[in-house]
């Protein structure tokens, strides 16, 4: 065997990891994330999650709203991922999952090795960074299990594709 055909039995597949949610700077980490994993043959995930603190003390209908975050989680999911894979090619893994978000997030990323990177976008708000920005740059940044890429806010489709 040669040394090629090694290094490609044993090269690790990377994987991007953006967490979808109702912000408009998401589109922008989907955007770098999916352009990343283009030009490095890798790959993308999208992850959703509920938040299923706000279905407590909700007696009788919780199951009903669960249900339905999902039904809307999945359709968010399933219309982003056509998007960018008419943009790419690439066919996103898509993910829900249902709990508190930072514990959600750093869980999937310790149950999937393969994860390499996370990529968050700042919000264009002067002052306001983002819930998820804000919540993986203070004090647990230190501790993160990955590498963390954050798109700044006021970058254009075409600046983002140019950095790819």
């Amino acid at each position: 065997m040669n040394l090629t055909i090694i290094l490609k039995m044993t090269k690790k597949i990377r994987k991007f990891l953006v967490v979808v949610d109702d912000t408009t700077e998401c589109h922008r980490a989907i955007s770098y994330a999916s352009q990343r994993a283009v030009r490095t043959n890798g790959k993308l995930s999208l992850l959703r999650i509920i938040n299923t603190s706000d279905f407590k003390n909700l007696y009788g209908v919780e199951g009903i709203m669960k249900q339905e975050a999902e039904e809307l989680a999945q359709d968010i999911l399933k219309s982003l991922s056509e998007k960018v894979h008419g943009e790419t090619g690439l066919i996103p893994e898509i993910i829900i999952r249902f709990g508190d978000p930072l514990i959600e997030i750093i869980n999937f990323i310790k149950e999937d090795k393969a994860i390499s990177l996370l990529v968050l976008a700042a919000s264009s708000e002067s002052g306001k960074p983002g819930p998820l920005v804000s919540q993986f740059t203070g004090t647990k940044v230190g501790s993160f299990p990955i590498p963390l890429t954050i798109v700044p806010g006021n970058l254009s489709e075409k600046t983002i594709l140019a950095l790819t």
